[in-house]
């Protein structure tokens, strides 16, 4: 991996730390993110880190700003090169905080909106919770609700199945998105372009015996998930499991949720009472979501 790309990575690293346990916040500053890659990967404040300030100083100019932005409009804001500038518009675009609406006019994405207010996991959570209980309820099976961040899924609220037999999982745990139910629904809406750079960033390591890390087959799950609207995965993260995930949406997919289920309890016929429920519980969860969004503008 080049010193570009690893600089992006860790450019979203310090954007999504705040949900970390050092607790650093997602408006963060320039100052602190120098210190945050001193102390957490070593580097020194050189090529890396000069990337990373100009990315952030980008990011500041595309998120004071009400509508879009050309290329030379921000190469005349912030000074820098026309090409500096480009390349990191191109990154940010790939990272999904920056829309390039046509040639040489961008704006930003309701991740990087979301990202500057905060509180977002919180607010998910808070929403979210009447229905997966209702969802525990009816089904007696594990519930999860997960949020991707960066290749990974990490698991925001986890109500654990009534049967002996289950999936533990830890609030706040993470999971590769490739071999989950709820990274395969997440990022549904990823085009081939968009799917082909998350999976160019993603170490593809097998789970299980039954874990797909092949790219052609793991874009041919997702176009098929892309066509359901929903991912039904089975011993691909753990052996004995089945697990139903269902995107969950504001103005774009913000979240999922899952069905972790033994093998065992999911024949034919409890696989598409289990699929149904949880497409249903998405949509009553998006639909709170999106009435709320709408009551604060």
């Amino acid at each position: 991996m080049g010193k570009s790309s690893m600089s992006y990575l860790i450019l979203e690293r310090c954007i999504h730390y705040n949900e970390t346990d050092r607790g650093l916040q997602a408006a963060i500053t320039l100052s602190e993110c120098s210190l945050f890659l001193r102390i957490k990967f070593g580097m020194s404040t050189t090529s890396e880190a000069t990337s990373l300030g100009k990315a952030f100083h980008v990011l500041e100019v595309m998120a004071t700003s009400s509508d879009t932005l050309t290329l030379l409009e921000i190469v005349q804001e912030l000074g820098f090169h026309k090409p500096t500038v480009h390349r990191i518009l191109s990154e940010l675009v790939e990272l999904g905080y920056v829309n390039r609406v046509e040639k040489g006019i961008y704006q930003i994405t309701p991740k990087l909106r979301r990202l500057a207010l905060g509180g977002l996991d919180d607010r998910l959570i808070e929403i979210a919770d009447p229905c997966l209980r209702a969802l525990h309820d009816e089904t007696g099976e594990t519930v999860n609700l997960g949020v991707l961040r960066g290749t990974n899924i990490r698991y925001l609220r986890v109500l654990e199945s009534t049967h002996p037999l289950r999936r533990i999982v830890e609030p706040n745990s993470n999971d590769p998105f490739y071999s989950t139910s709820l990274g395969r629904a997440i990022t549904l809406q990823l085009s081939d372009d968009e799917w082909d750079a998350l999976i160019e960033r993603t170490r593809l390591i097998a789970r299980t015996t039954e874990t797909v890390i092949d790219a052609t087959q793991l874009r041919k799950i997702h176009q098929r998930v892309q066509q359901d609207g929903f991912s039904v995965e089975q011993d691909q993260n753990d052996v004995g499991v089945t697990c139903i995930g269902a995107p969950v949406y504001e103005e774009e997919i913000i979240a999922a949720i899952s069905l972790s289920v033994p093998t065992a309890r999911a024949d034919a016929k409890a696989l598409q009472r289990f699929i149904k429920a949880v497409v249903r519980t998405a949509r009553q969860i998006s639909k709170q979501i999106q009435q709320q969004s709408m009551s604060k503008t």
